[in-house]
């Protein structure tokens, strides 16, 4: 290893990366260079006793005598595997930590349909896979589903609908706040024969029921109706931005199951 001192007083620190902790310390000693340990931090693509960081870095000059911090791993160190706890019931999921010799530390929620069921796991700031090695009684957080509150919809598709039909399914499903708009100045008569041809938020949405609903009308006998309706096909994905095609797609798939469950208490 090449390292040497500049004017008698500065030295360049080596680079102690990947070698084990005796061959660092006792570089850095020839150096007369201090050196701080620490073994508190398991990283397991590491060997007992091999460097993982240290400050300052390679390359630095420092005077004599100053304090090289070194982190490594320990040499005698227990591990343990994170189970698979992804999409189970947090109850269950805790359970399976601890048979596993680890720890909750936090339980945050997030708006998502599965009720009290872990989303992923964080540790050390970072999303971590089942399978992913830790030390014993080493701490895990788990990022869990809140479910929607009781007030969420679907969002129904009342293009093409009279006025009178339109509003008649959104208030059957709960939206009460419409808002419609009469584009041509129609009379009377005419707002009752006109279709909505534009609608905000878009069919399949989740809004919250005190949301107000927009809808446009337009006389149905316009030559130019048929052009000014937008195809909703049930893809999601052309219709809104991927992250609400998600939301959505499993709000339709569980939504009856999650009516059911959701005061029930979890049979373990």
């Amino acid at each position: 290893m090449d390292f040497y001192t500049k004017h008698g007083s500065y030295v360049r620190v080596p680079d102690l990366h990947y070698l084990s902790l005796n061959k660092s310390l006792s570089i850095l000693n020839k150096l007369g260079l201090k050196y701080d340990v620490d073994t508190s931090f398991y990283d397991p693509y590491f060997n007992p006793f091999q460097v993982i960081s240290f400050f300052p870095e390679a390359g630095d000059y420092v005077k004599k005598g100053r304090s090289i911090y070194i982190k490594a791993n320990p040499k005698n160190f227990q591990s343990t595997v994170l189970p698979n706890i992804i999409n189970k019931h947090k109850h269950i999921a805790i359970k399976l930590i601890h048979a596993n010799h680890l720890l909750v530390k936090n339980i945050k929620y997030m708006n998502n349909l599965s009720k009290d069921i872990v989303i992923k796991v964080v540790y050390q700031g970072k999303s971590i896979p089942s399978g992913y090695i830790l030390p014993n009684k080493d701490k895990i957080t788990l990022i869990v589903g809140k479910g929607y509150e009781k007030n969420y919809f679907i969002v129904p598709n009342v293009i093409g609908m009279s006025l009178s039909s339109a509003t008649y399914t959104l208030k059957k499903q709960s939206f009460n706040i419409i808002n419609f708009y009469n584009e041509q100045s129609l009379d009377d008569d005419s707002i009752n024969n006109a279709k909505v041809y534009r609608q905000e938020p878009y069919p399949g949405k989740i809004k919250d029921k005190n949301f107000p609903i927009y809808i446009w009308l337009r006389s149905n006998n316009s030559k130019e109706f048929d052009s000014l309706i937008p195809t909703y096909e049930f893809n999601p994905s052309k219709n809104i931005n991927k992250k609400e095609a998600k939301i959505q797609e499993k709000f339709i798939k569980k939504i009856d199951i999650y009516k059911k469950e959701k005061n029930k208490d979890i049979k373990e």
